[in-house]
């Protein structure tokens, strides 16, 4: 069957957040914007390192009024996704509270391996030049994604960030692994 894992999708309210998740899972929706209220879980089934895996990608809610539900979000979080539009300003300051939320809430342990942040570009043209993180954040692993309205115009940024999703999930399979390996470790008696 394989193993589970559970991946947050975090960011500012409409970002495109909930497009992703339907583009990755290749699930139609309904046109335009709709607002998520409080989180949706979509299941995934990927090829990781000559692996089956199932992945829960949560698609939490950028609307402040959620953020007390960060705990339960977080519980058994094995990564997070941290998504923003480039287009719009000062995101960076929302993207390190989600971070820090998490980090706090529940990923005690959040490594920068098992954090990705996707900037989702929904416009025509070329990207400006001062895209990515300047803060905390710059250390991240930072992907720049096209994601057009129309989804036959977006297959390329959805395997963009189907790449990215799979590569986070090989770093939380690497670190399940050292964590298995190092509690061997310290069971064994000498």
């Amino acid at each position: 069957m394989g193993e589970h894992y559970k991946v947050c999708l975090v960011g500012p309210s409409n970002v495109g957040k909930s497009y992703l998740c339907r583009l990755l899972a290749d699930t139609p929706g309904p046109p335009g914007y709709e607002t998520t209220a409080g989180c949706r879980i979509q299941e995934l089934e990927r090829q990781v390192s000559n692996e089956r895996v199932n992945v829960q990608v949560w698609d939490c809610s950028g609307d402040e009024q959620y953020h007390s539900c960060l705990p339960a979000l977080a519980s058994g979080v094995n990564g997070l996704i941290l998504m923003y539009n480039p287009e719009k300003d000062d995101q960076e300051a929302e993207l390190e509270r989600w971070y820090q939320a998490f980090a706090s809430a529940g990923m005690g342990n959040l490594v920068t391996s098992l954090v990705r942040i996707l900037a989702v570009k929904t416009s025509p043209g070329a990207p400006r030049k001062d895209y990515g993180m300047h803060g905390k954040l710059k250390r991240l692993q930072h992907t720049i994604v096209a994601l057009p309205p129309n989804p036959s115009e977006a297959k390329e940024g959805t395997a963009l960030a189907a790449q990215e999703l799979d590569r986070l999930l090989e770093a939380i399979i690497v670190r399940k692994k050292e964590k298995e390996e190092q509690s061997i470790v310290d069971n064994s008696e000498y």
